[in-house]
């Protein structure tokens, strides 16, 4: 979900692995994810670091770990890509998110707020306005928004933040 800014509810809960592909433009391939949620369908591009993740999934889950990733994304499998090892998705990542984040010792922001599976989507933009430059127009089509939604809920950028490329 950091990789691509994606919903956390039913655009990550349906994705399948058959939504998975690879995708070249201009000789590079990227790693193209279609969503299905809130705002209708879309593909997305994950970041380069997504194909890891995706890899350490599928090493997860013990009907598809013997196959190849190429072959994995090739053969356009239907089973659900975010399952435990035995295949049972569960119906949210609430639970299991807030294990981990307790487990971690990372529950609480430095502010002394609970995180919340929407940190890795306000993450992502934050990240993407800040660091990648990614214009605002490209962001709210990569997330499913409005520009006037990402400049209201997502875009934390203060002109301190980009001292460096304003100075």
């Amino acid at each position: 979900m950091l990789y691509t800014g994606m919903r956390h509810g039913t655009e990550a809960m349906g994705i399948c692995w058959n939504n998975v592909e690879w995708h070249t433009h201009k000789d590079v391939r990227y790693i193209r994810i279609w969503v299905d949620g809130k705002t209708g369908g879309r593909w997305l591009i994950a970041k380069h670091a997504a194909v890891d993740v995706l890899q350490r999934l599928q090493a997860r889950q013990q009907d598809i770990q013997h196959m190849s990733f190429d072959e994995l994304v090739t053969q356009r499998v239907t089973r659900k890509l975010f399952r435990f090892t035995d295949g049972y998705q569960p119906h949210s990542f609430v639970g299991t998110f807030r294990r981990l984040m307790r487990d971690s010792g990372l529950a609480l922001t430095a502010d002394g707020q609970n995180r919340t599976l929407y940190s890795f989507r306000h993450t992502y933009a934050t990240l993407e306005l800040l660091r990648n430059s990614t214009d605002i127009h490209t962001l709210s089509k990569q997330m499913g928004n409005s520009a006037a939604m990402i400049e209201r809920h997502y875009s934390k950028l203060t002109a301190t933040m980009a001292a460096e490329r304003l100075a």
